[in-house]
């Protein structure tokens, strides 16, 4: 890892969360937008939206983390502290201020939802926090401005289907971007000056925790019906990409 806090590219996605956020709030338009972007699940498909929106669930990330094993020891253990702050960060706003989903202010034939119509615990969102936190592990993390475009995009696109499914605010969404994205920075910053998880044992220990995520993607039913074998092809894909480093070398950090 040889980015600086100088780098635009650490600073970039919460800054510009942060704009939009005011934006939205001095301009009165976190209602009228989250109607604009949920009309897109009526205008599309419930089934698109709802297999992106799952590419933000906290299973589905940690097991594809499980793609860098032995690849990157480095971002592997980087991994753990990111996590924990994002769900840190998303989990305890949501107890701190409890704002309520769109499902509790219009109508039922107000708005298009699909699967559950939650209620409560709007913001921020946790989807886009673990979609965020994942695109600043790749971004930071690897070289090659295209894959950091790819990951920028999967992520937007995670967090604008939380409006789409009817279960977040646009508000949610940009104050996950930003928690989920400096959640990562301090925690590739935080293993990168702890040489405890890069020790055999402790990538051992990593390893078959977010082995245990893609099992329970595999074996668990899915939160929405239409996702289920994109979630369980997630969870096969990631354990058999990392049957296949087995055979091969450690690969020292970058």
């Amino acid at each position: 890892m040889t980015w600086s806090w100088r780098n635009p590219r650490v600073w970039l996605v919460p800054v510009l969360a942060l704009l939009a956020s005011a934006a939205l709030v001095a301009t009165g338009s976190n209602e009228p937008i989250f109607l604009l972007l949920n009309r897109l699940g009526s205008q599309t498909s419930d089934a698109l939206w709802a297999n992106l929106t799952i590419l933000g669930d906290g299973s589905v990330a940690l097991a594809l983390c499980l793609l860098l094993a032995r690849r990157r020891p480095d971002l592997l253990w980087a991994v753990v502290p990111s996590a924990l702050l994002a769900t840190a960060w998303s989990r305890g706003l949501k107890h701190l201020v409890d704002v309520v989903r769109p499902a509790a202010v219009f109508r039922a034939d107000a708005i298009h939802i699909i699967g559950p119509a939650y209620q409560y615990h709007s913001f921020p969102s946790g989807h886009a926090t673990t979609a965020f936190a994942l695109a600043a592990l790749c971004v930071l993390g690897f070289r090659g401005a295209g894959w950091s475009a790819l990951a920028l995009l999967v992520a937007a696109l995670v967090a604008v289907s939380r409006c789409v499914l009817g279960v977040h605010w646009p508000l949610d969404l940009l104050a996950g971007a930003c928690g989920g994205w400096l959640a990562t920075v301090l925690g590739m910053r935080f293993s990168a000056h702890t040489a405890f998880g890069l020790r055999p044992s402790a990538q051992m220990i990593i390893t078959l925790g977010l082995a245990g995520c893609a099992v329970t993607l595999i074996a668990a039913p899915a939160e929405y019906p239409q996702t289920l074998w994109f979630q369980r092809g997630i969870g096969v894909v990631s354990l058999l990409a990392f049957a296949a480093t087995l055979s091969g070398g450690r690969a020292a950090p970058e």
